[in-house]
């Protein structure tokens, strides 16, 4: 939890200028960014990958993060493309300030043999195509990519392919609205223990402190990645 808490004071730090802004950067991200829970019919829960790395059909603590923005702020090149613009609003997402600290300390603290095809840097991830099979910091790997969609498994190391007490799935997206003239972002996430076992009706197990931070960075990664895209 530590990391997640350092990430996301940096990030604020990030996105205000200074720690006496940290509650109006909280206020922003709260006010221009939209997050709910995902329902019980989201497509993800109907995807062979849902059902391949969450095989138990496991309890998750889900949600998506949604951001509009006028599609006359978006880079001219892009407005055109949802594929295109998917892959930089990912490039931004995992590149730019938001998960510049996290990235950071996996590069420092969790770099064990076997990871020397993953990439490390921002500065890689930020060119990266995101294409199925990519592996970054030890804790990511692209595991779907079709249309504007990137789907990044999360909660462990690639080093373990199996089911894992901590797993997760991340769903990045974009979308162009033509008749509202707005692109629309979204970081769709699931969070859940592959490996375990649960009574039917159980809730996930995920604590609420990280349940907490969690629905902040998102908001925190989604606006670091609609910097990458905006003109």
């Amino acid at each position: 939890m530590g990391i997640v808490r350092t990430a996301l004071l940096t990030s604020f730090w990030g996105l205000t200028g200074g720690v006496a802004s940290v509650g109006v950067g909280m206020a922003y991200l709260a006010a221009s960014t939209t997050l709910v829970n995902l329902t019980k019919d989201d497509p993800l829960f109907k995807t062979k990958t849902w059902a391949r790395y969450n095989p138990k059909g496991n309890p998750a603590f889900q949600d998506v993060a949604i951001k509009r923005i006028p599609l006359q702020k978006i880079r001219p090149e892009l407005r055109d493309n949802e594929e295109a613009l998917t892959l930089e609003f990912c490039r931004g997402v995992w590149s730019r300030w938001g998960f510049w600290p996290q990235s950071k300390f996996h590069e420092r603290y969790d770099k064990p043999p076997g990871t020397e095809d993953h990439l490390w840097h921002v500065s890689d991830l930020a060119t990266a195509k995101y294409e199925t099979g990519l592996k970054f910091s030890n804790h990511f790997e692209v595991v779907g990519r079709e249309g504007n969609e990137v789907v990044v498994r999360c909660g462990g190391s690639p080093l373990e392919p199996g089911l894992r007490n901590s797993d997760g799935l991340v769903v990045i997206s974009a979308k162009i609205n033509r008749e509202a003239q707005q692109a629309e972002f979204s970081l769709k996430s699931a969070l859940f223990s592959s490996a375990g076992s649960f009574a039917e009706g159980a809730e996930h197990p995920i604590p609420p402190k990280i349940t907490f931070l969690h629905r902040w960075y998102v908001r925190i990664l989604v606006q670091s990645g609609i910097k990458n895209v905006k003109s």
